[in-house]
């Protein structure tokens, strides 16, 4: 889903925080508070086409320490996670920095991370995204997801419910992993690492 899909389609109500905007608005992304049927959460996207900078990972970085002290679950768009996880956001080696604190930061959350996509766009991927607790897919797609991805490393994987409609399925999945303890969603996520790069 793009940034403008995410916001408008899947919350109630966005309100949008920038920081203290010492080091710039970080213009690539769009975060903040959001409340999707029963679940507040914390929302990060990348804007359409865009790519996050230095900045916009301190940004990144910010409201993930929000959410943390919040203790808010994180819905984060398709084009992030695929930054963050395999660095795209790196235009130079300066950045490095900032790569390493938000990928560590995003590992460590203690709450879950939900990702909304498009069927299309699941099965173009070489692999799911290993920090995300859930893939919500929207779109036609007969394969039963949930199996595959538990033996894969317990990250669920599954079609938003046409019953339930995409608001109430991504609160649905955010309550269902706020079930699961802090400590085994981080094990969970490096275990996903893990077996990636084995």
């Amino acid at each position: 889903m793009q940034c403008s899909a995410i916001i408008e389609e899947a919350t109630d109500r966005f309100i949008e925080l920038y920081g203290d905007r010492k080091e710039g608005l970080g213009k690539s992304i769009r975060c903040g508070m959001a409340w999707i049927a029963d679940a507040k959460v914390v929302l990060m996207v990348t804007r359409d086409q865009h790519k996050p900078r230095a900045t916009d990972l301190r940004r990144i970085n910010r409201l993930i320490d929000l959410a943390e002290h919040l203790k808010r679950p994180i819905l984060v768009s398709l084009q992030l996670l695929t930054y963050i996880e395999h660095g795209l956001c790196l235009q130079e080696i300066r950045n490095r920095k900032e790569f390493d604190t938000t990928f560590l930061k995003f590992i460590s959350h203690p709450l879950p991370i939900v990702t909304v996509i498009d069927y299309g766009i699941l099965q173009a991927l070489d692999t799911s995204l290993k920090i995300s607790d859930s893939l919500l897919v929207r779109g036609a797609g007969s394969t039963d997801f949930d199996q595959t991805c538990t033996k894969d490393g317990l990250q669920i994987i599954r079609n938003v419910d046409s019953d339930l409609g995409l608001k109430s399925s991504i609160s649905d999945m955010f309550f269902q992993l706020l079930t699961v303890q802090k400590d085994d969603l981080i094990k969970r996520r490096k275990n996903r690492l893990r077996y990636a790069n084995s």
